[in-house]
């Protein structure tokens, strides 16, 4: 499991400086990376794990935003995993005004639990800086493209899918802010729909802590397979 989340946070943090090179005129402050762990751990009569962890890094010019995500869940009982997923996007956002844009997005996921070993992503499509104030951030995007999965029961399929997706951020103090992401992505195989609320406060400039509600739902599961996964994490945020 180490190894995943290794290259997970390894991709997101290190995939930065290949951009640069081809970004005249980058510096510093055109970078903004953060990365999240959390664990807990019991023994006694039950031995139990659960590691979450997560990286982001966003580049931003004139014309351009960049954003590279990366997430790995893993839960463990009795030294029996429980649950497991890893993600990762890449996604490019081309400013036609100061407002709107248009996107190209790359996807990965896998989650064994839901019924799926490997799944890929192509999106593209237009998004829109609804609101845009020093408290208060709303954005939408919408758009479509192809999906590719490959199941646990080792069948695989290929769709058209279309997307859309929401994000608000609402900086309701200095040190403190409540966002919202709400995505949906699907065609006639499946839809995959996902809610992720968090409560982030600043404990200085470089760390953060955070509380998030993560619900996440599949059209189609396998039998004995609940549609809806429900996540509660309490994180560390480090950012530079």
């Amino acid at each position: 499991m180490f190894r995943y989340v290794s290259a997970l946070l390894c991709t997101c943090c290190f995939c930065a400086p290949a951009f640069a090179a081809d970004a005249p005129a980058a510096d510093a402050s055109a970078w903004k990376n953060n990365i999240e762990l959390g664990a807990v751990q019991t023994s006694g009569n039950t031995h139990t794990l659960t590691i979450n962890a997560k990286a982001r890094t966003v580049y931003e010019s004139d014309l351009w935003r960049i954003t590279i995500n990366g997430n790995a869940i893993n839960s463990s009982a009795n030294h029996i995993t429980t649950a497991e997923k890893y993600d990762a996007s890449l996604q490019g956002d081309r400013k036609i005004t100061k407002r709107d844009y248009l996107f190209t997005r790359l996807s990965f996921e896998s989650d064994r639990f839901a019924g799926f070993r490997k799944r890929t992503s192509e999106t593209v499509g237009y998004g829109r800086q609804l609101i845009k104030t020093d408290s208060f951030e709303w954005k939408a995007e919408i758009g479509g493209g192809l999906r590719q999965s490959r199941r646990t029961d080792h069948t695989s399929t290929s769709e058209t899918v279309a997307r859309a997706s929401t994000d608000t951020a609402w900086h309701f103090s200095e040190a403190s802010k409540l966002t919202e992401e709400l995505n949906t992505e699907g065609g006639a195989e499946e839809w995959t729909s996902k809610s992720v609320t968090a409560l982030q406060t600043a404990l200085n400039s470089h760390l953060s802590s955070k509380i998030s509600l993560s619900l996440t739902h599949h059209s189609q599961v396998p039998l004995n397979t609940k549609k809806l996964d429900i996540e509660t994490a309490i994180t560390l945020v480090v950012n530079f």
